[in-house]
């Protein structure tokens, strides 16, 4: 397999001209600009939901404190668990043992 994936040497990357630097350059910015923007609009999105969540505990505490409190408490351990799994095509990490 290797033979066959190695048998040719590598091609040379091609020279850059100095406009083929500057266009790469720009477009690596561009790009960058981008990611910036979202996660800008990401954050911003994440702050809205949380002074919502805020507003709507504030109004909850003056209505009812007695559910306020019960909305506070948090739950021990509560995690989602490990050992399910969504069915896949692939097989699974423990392979079944006829011989058990």
């Amino acid at each position: 397999m290797k033979q066959i994936m190695f048998q040719e040497e590598p091609r040379q990357l091609p020279k850059l001209t100095l406009e083929d630097v500057e266009r790469h350059q720009t477009i690596l910015r561009a790009v960058e600009v981008v990611r910036m923007e979202d996660r800008r609009e990401r954050r911003g999105e994440r702050q809205r939901k949380f002074d919502a969540m805020e507003s709507a505990y504030e109004a909850l505490e003056k209505v009812d404190p007695r559910l306020y409190k019960a909305a506070c408490v948090k739950e021990a351990n509560v995690v989602f668990p490990r050992q399910m799994r969504v069915p896949t095509e692939t097989p699974a990490k423990k392979i079944w043992d006829y011989l058990e």
